[in-house]
């Protein structure tokens, strides 16, 4: 798409920006006002490793069957630049500034589809708003959905110059190192290389498959508590749960249970074949339409790829998801699996609102404000459980009476705990 849109004035990039960040630090006041948080792993595996292992095992850590070279890092500066009691406001800082990252790549963005300032903040909104967020924000170990994300954005969007394209490039690194997300998304950059036939596309691609070669050679390795199972069927429903009924019909306490019901019924080994062939209708009719679209229209082929990112990521995810797909059915459950097909698949449908044709500009213009309201909906009635969980100050005030303490982080159910020396 070409690129015939002006550079951003500063305050149309700053004020969203600062208005993202003020939403998801309100959000997470509890933890602001206790000392921070550490989140499950990051303290009981990552940062506990920092405080007990040279900086050089502890940045090269692989836990969980790959390198997370953010969350090591996060860690490590913290543990040794930080005193303990404040040691999660880094790690928390840090989190929120790869979190900007992916508003910051469509702030900043020349493509045409974006030219307006309320299309800008419209997708910033959506992004803040993707309905399954919580798990994955602010804090390190997650960082790398964030990157999966910008990873996906950067492939579906226009190339950049300047410093917007160096921090692209940076993103594309960071991500494969920090998690599969990046992984699973480099061939789309391959794709897209022979698509576009840029120099810009073609040191992308080299970056990212660079990148990702080096986590595989060196770093993965299999992690016994995933079972890489493919059960069609369970892909398909956690389609029609996660990605439909969420966002677009998502109150919560009647999604959680429709999720739960199917998750039983799948368990139970009694499919609702007739559910999944529904689904799999919409499915194609959707891909219709975007391969309808895209040949109509060369503005609208960004949608398909932000759909085809999505739809790359989201499988993969369940392919890989602890426990496997099934237990992704009920909505609040592993979110992380499902944030960057939701927040890419939201993306898309914006896209489509400004350049599809006129019937579906109608259509997607009724989906967002849909998926702005549930998205808003969701956003104030997550869970406790993510939102609140032990005063870390008041953990280190125990800690630092009885050195045998075990630190409890977040979140509170289940308990997770960590040893200092």
């Amino acid at each position: 798409m070409p690129m015939n849109v002006p550079y951003r004035n500063k305050k149309e990039v700053l004020l969203p920006l600062a208005l993202f960040s003020l939403l998801l630090l309100v959000r997470f006041h509890s933890a602001l006002l206790q000392g921070g948080r550490f989140m499950a792993e990051e303290g009981s595996i990552f940062f506990e490793k920092a405080s007990t292992s040279s900086w050089y095992d502890a940045l090269f850590y692989s836990y969980g069957g790959y390198l997370n070279i953010v969350a090591n890092a996060s860690t490590l500066l913290a543990f040794h630049f930080m005193p303990v009691a404040d040691a999660p406001y880094l790690t928390m800082a840090i989190a929120l500034l790869f979190q900007l990252c992916a508003p910051l790549i469509i702030l900043t963005a020349r493509d045409a589809w974006l030219s307006t300032f309320r299309v800008r903040c419209t997708v910033t909104a959506l992004l803040l708003l993707v309905p399954e967020s919580a798990e994955v924000s602010l804090h390190s170990i997650h960082s790398q959905y964030h990157l999966a994300l910008c990873c996906g954005l950067i492939v579906s969007m226009a190339t950049e110059t300047g410093w917007r394209e160096s921090l692209r490039r940076i993103l594309l690194f960071l991500a494969p190192l920090s998690g599969p997300g990046g992984v699973i998304l480099a061939p789309l950059f391959i794709l897209r290389a022979l698509v576009d036939r840029s120099r810009s596309r073609l040191a992308e691609c080299l970056i990212i498959n660079l990148s990702s070669a080096i986590q595989m050679l060196f770093f993965f390795h299999k992690f016994n508590d995933r079972v890489y199972n493919f059960n069609f069927c369970d892909f398909v429903l956690v389609f029609l749960s996660r990605y439909i009924m969420y966002p677009f019909i998502g109150f919560k306490h009647f999604v959680v249970h429709a999720g739960h019901h199917l998750q039983k019924m799948e368990m139970a080994g009694d499919t609702p074949y007739s559910l999944v062939i529904l689904t799999l209708l919409l499915i194609v009719l959707l891909a219709g339409i975007l391969a309808r679209q895209a040949m109509r229209d060369r503005d609208a082929r960004e949608a398909v790829w932000f759909a085809l990112a999505a739809g790359l990521h989201g499988s993969a995810s369940l392919y890989g998801a602890l426990g496997g797909a099934v237990t992704a059915l009920p909505a609040g459950c592993a979110e992380r699996y499902v944030f960057v097909g939701q927040s890419l698949f939201a993306v898309s449908i914006a896209c489509l609102s400004v350049t599809g044709t006129r019937t579906i500009r109608k259509i997607c213009a009724y989906l967002v404000p849909i998926m702005l309201v549930m998205g808003a909906y969701h956003y104030v009635a997550t869970g406790k459980n993510m939102l609140h969980g032990p005063s870390w100050w008041g953990e280190v005030a125990l800690w630092r009476h009885d050195h045998s303490h075990a630190l409890r982080v977040w979140p509170a159910e289940p308990e997770w705990t960590m040893h200092l020396p």
